[in-house]
């Protein structure tokens, strides 16, 4: 399919030079150099015919360019020592959106690798002989989603995971990341995610969790990490998925926060921004992209209505600008390099844009005032396979995943049906 490519929907500074306009028109100058490539020859007299038939996500790069970095990585990386859930996570979940086989070898290297991350007083740690983190326990957690099996699953200490979350507890219903650290919606998301997916849920984890988040929301209508600071599209991802865990989407200014989500879509990229005045990034495509799917459900729309944003542009930039074809791996925009965390927030952004997962509002459920409610909400979200629309070539396809969690949904229902199996520590929300 063609859309017409103007450089009319390029920024306008109104001819008042910034630094931050100055950054604009260079990333602007980098993606028309690409995007111009693609233009219909004899078209260009009006701003060109864009052709994006012959775009090709090149999954076997980025999927060595994954596999060489599960074999090992440099001394430079020394600086994520305390992120190395994340990587097993990025890089599982890369391989697995991308349809690629989690073979038994690299399954029992990263069982392995994760439990050694698990701290006895309860949750995961970012590395070992490090402190438990809600951040580096969510990614533990959904690395073992990935991996899969009851002996993944048994290998989880739910009460003592459930006993240290409640440590992290404040009052005002947010979560510290860790013993003594910085309080924001991240953890919110954290906690929920953790806590939905193990059927540990109860009243006391998820009190004020709703009125913590409502606070979050800005006078321009995203959500920041906190009360009274600026909204950002990674933040707002986590605020409205932790409130569609315990059904309260509701308590937001749904209409002010679909007016700036839409405001991320960068008119002349296709991609989105993270915050007002900022650069296109490639790892938004999830979470903004994803913050779209979740707003859909919230506002009872359907997929006759679509998503409130452009799907085949955010795929164009995905597509043309986020891959390195060199070396393998998925980057934020041009000039930068590959990695992991670009990697696979790209390619999450890429299924939910060519996948339509949604709920349908007519047979939604909404009750909360159950712990079994969870999972029955969770896995409404299916897939109108009607309402797909893939950009490029026909193997461009990926798994959808499920926009609240941010994994496929085979595996999340093979976890939500272990654990919801056992008996929950409350018999209620």
């Amino acid at each position: 399919m063609s859309y017409l490519f103007s450089y009319d929907y390029r920024y306008d500074d109104n001819a008042y030079d910034t630094e931050t306009s100055n950054k604009q028109v260079d990333v602007e100058d980098s993606i028309g150099q690409i995007y111009v490539k693609y233009i219909e020859p004899g078209t260009a007299q009006h701003g060109g015919i864009f052709d994006d038939t012959s775009l090709r996500l090149h999954r076997t790069k980025h999927e060595q360019f994954v596999r060489d970095a599960m074999h090992g990585l440099s001394s430079g990386f020394s600086v994520l020592d305390a992120s190395q859930p994340w990587l097993a996570f990025w890089s599982l979940n890369s391989l697995d959106i991308m349809g690629r086989k989690i073979n038994s070898a690299t399954r029992t290297r990263a069982l392995q690798t994760v439990l050694r991350f698990q701290d006895q007083r309860g949750g995961f740690c970012g590395g070992q002989h490090q402190l438990p983190h809600l951040a580096g326990t969510y990614a533990s957690v959904m690395a073992l989603v990935l991996v899969g099996g009851d002996d993944a699953f048994a290998s989880i200490n739910r009460e003592r995971m459930y006993e240290w979350l409640m440590t992290m507890k404040r009052e005002d219903g947010a979560f510290a990341v860790h013993e003594g650290g910085e309080v924001d919606v991240r953890g919110v998301y954290c906690v929920l995610v953790v806590a939905s997916l193990l059927n540990i849920m109860t009243a006391e984890l998820v009190s004020g969790v709703t009125e913590f988040v409502a606070r979050c929301q800005t006078c321009e209508g995203g959500l920041g990490p906190y009360p009274g600071v600026e909204a950002h599209g990674g933040y707002t991802l986590c605020a409205l998925a932790a409130l569609e865990i315990i059904g309260s989407t509701h308590v937001l200014d749904l209409k002010r926060l679909a007016r700036w989500m839409s405001a991320r879509q960068m008119a002349f990229e296709g991609g989105f921004s993270g915050r007002t005045n900022k650069l296109v990034d490639g790892c938004y495509s999830y979470w903004v992209g994803g913050a779209f799917s979740i707003l859909q459900r919230a506002l009872s729309r359907t997929p006759q209505d679509d998503l409130l944003y452009e799907r085949r542009a955010l795929q164009r930039y995905v597509l043309a600008c986020c891959q390195d074809t060199r070396i393998g791996g998925l980057r934020d925009k041009p000039g930068k390099s590959a990695d992991l965390y670009h990697t696979m927030y790209g390619l999450l952004g890429l299924s939910l844009a060519q996948h339509y997962v949604g709920v349908d509002p007519q047979t939604r459920i909404s009750d909360t005032t159950s712990v079994y409610s969870v999972p029955a909400r969770m896995m409404q979200w299916d897939v109108v396979t009607s309402a797909a629309d893939v950009v490029g070539v026909s193997s461009n396809v990926v798994k959808p995943v499920h926009p609240v969690y941010g994994v496929s949904l085979v595996p999340l229902a093979k976890c939500i049906k272990y654990f919801y199996a056992l008996p929950p520590l409350a018999l209620s929300l």
